[in-house]
């Protein structure tokens, strides 16, 4: 039996680091447990989004009461067709040779993760933006915050304000039991101060961020922190209802060894956000 590859092979490697790249990838995106993840194996992706709306009858003619023998109202649900192209996402550096072998830190490991950083990053920013509409509210909804009772002030309503915001996409007939808050580290201090003001008997959230930046719960709602988040926005959402990434290239990493020259360290993803349910989304400003 001929062996063809041995540990400290390209092939072997390659796939070293791209188990590297993604097992760090995985605990540093935010946005994507917002989404839901579909493959798709098309370049231009259509969605249907349905009018969020419940159904209404005619005027004159109501759901209630139909007369004996009478006819049936009716009501249709109505549909927009929404086109969306995939965009690609990527990274790479070339650590010359020399770097590898003698350098005082590890070069090469610590590119990975940081190249592993910028694209999830990268992708994050992207939902956060698709989800918000750019932070300019067209179809979905918001909340503005008024009298100066943003969430660092003295006078701040942060639980009455994601109550709020539950009770707008309850009103949509979303379900409300596992609602995702995403914030700022800056409105993260301000809901830590918030709440140990208010005394023990509030809810209290972690002052620590755990993996993918979830910090505990408030009003019944998770909090999630994280830099792609827009400076005095938070965002209120229903996970897995509002939105789809459209995932054609998971992420992924390869390499490229120039023997004695120089290692090329490439990784990527191809997809796409689409904002299905534009109701099951709040965005809350200004929160600072």
């Amino acid at each position: 039996m001929v062996l063809a590859e041995s540990w400290g092979t390209e092939d072997m490697r390659t796939q070293i680091f791209d188990k590297t790249v993604k097992g760090f990838a995985l605990a540093t995106y935010k946005f994507k447990q917002a989404v839901s993840v579909v493959p798709t194996p098309g370049w231009k992706n259509y969605f249907w989004r349905e009018h969020p709306d419940a159904l209404t009858a005619q005027t004159g003619n109501a759901i209630k009461g139909i007369p004996r023998g009478a006819a049936f109202p009716q009501a249709s649900v109505t549909f927009e067709r929404i086109m969306s192209v995939i965009e690609k996402y990527g990274l790479e550096d070339n650590i010359p040779y020399e770097d590898l072998i003698s350098d005082d830190i590890d070069v090469r490991d610590r590119t990975l993760l940081r190249i592993a950083e910028a694209v999830a990053k990268a992708v994050d920013d992207e939902i956060w933006d698709v989800l918000t509409e750019s932070q300019s509210p067209a179809n979905i909804q918001s909340i503005t915050i008024t009298g100066g009772r943003w969430w660092s002030a003295a006078s701040a309503a942060i639980i009455d304000d994601l109550l709020q915001a539950k009770e707008l996409i309850a009103v949509k007939n979303y379900p409300t039991n596992n609602l995702m808050c995403f914030i700022s580290p800056k409105d993260h201090r301000s809901i830590m101060n918030y709440l140990a003001e208010k005394g023990a008997q509030f809810p209290t959230v972690g002052a620590d961020v755990a993996i993918n930046g979830n910090v505990g719960k408030i009003a019944g709602i998770n909090l999630i922190v994280s830099n792609s988040v827009t400076a005095s926005y938070a965002m209120v959402c229903v996970p897995k209802r509002c939105g789809t990434w459209r995932e054609l290239v998971p992420l992924t990493t390869v390499t490229k060894e120039d023997p004695l020259k120089s290692l090329t360290i490439r990784s990527a993803e191809i997809g796409v956000t689409q904002l299905t349910d534009p109701k099951a989304v709040v965005l809350i400003t200004p929160t600072s």
